[in-house]
């Protein structure tokens, strides 16, 4: 067994829980209220915990909502590295970005409070935006590591990257959009299934 297969340590577990409940409070308050209308300083009170301890996990209000997960890219490029050798580029990005999306199911509320207080606050779109590119590139540079190639002049490891994405959007917009009457995980792999064998039918 692996360190990353071992349980949470105690203190880690409080760390996660303290990030959790202080990003929810803020999504809640940017999806009702709009970000112009919160303070750090209501949604440290609301969590219990003091302004020093929120900057401790994020950088600044808006980062809250926009990232919640800063670690999520590091989690990625080390399971895109440390995939099996047998793997195909395309499977070990399955199996690394499938890992963040384990916990889809219960974390729905999340997203559709990010998506409404991104809604109620286009201001915070640059933002979004900026992060999901710094993500994308990356996931690039994870793709490049494994196959030795070169991010910035090569095409395989941004067309993986982005046909994964794509197919992570298609998932969640399926799953969604079908009222979530099939599992996540089962729309997610035939996602990736159509990709291995193509789609030029």
């Amino acid at each position: 067994m692996s360190a990353d297969d071992l349980p949470l340590g105690l203190r880690e577990r409080k760390k996660r829980a303290t990030r959790d409940a202080l990003t929810h409070v803020a999504l809640r308050m940017a999806a009702d209220r709009g970000i112009e209308n919160v303070t750090v300083e209501a949604v440290t009170d609301s969590v219990g915990v003091s302004v020093r301890t929120f900057f401790n996990y994020f950088p600044c209000l808006e980062d809250a909502i926009t990232r919640p997960d800063q670690d999520n890219s590091e989690r990625v490029r080390r399971a895109v590295l440390d995939a099996p050798g047998e793997l195909t580029a395309l499977d070990a990005l399955r199996e690394a970005i499938g890992q963040e999306l384990a916990h889809i199911e219960e974390d729905h509320e999340r997203w559709e409070l990010q998506a409404a207080a991104l809604r109620t606050s286009p201001s915070l779109l640059p933002g979004f935006l900026t992060a999901q590119c710094a993500d994308e590139r990356a996931l690039i540079a994870a793709v490049a590591e494994r196959l030795g190639q070169d991010p910035e002049s090569d095409l395989l490891p941004r067309l993986l990257a982005h046909v994964a994405i794509a197919a992570v959007r298609a998932a969640v917009e399926l799953w969604v959009a079908t009222g979530q009457t099939r599992t996540f995980e089962s729309i997610y792999r035939e996602a990736f299934t159509s990709l291995a064998v193509g789609l030029n039918r």
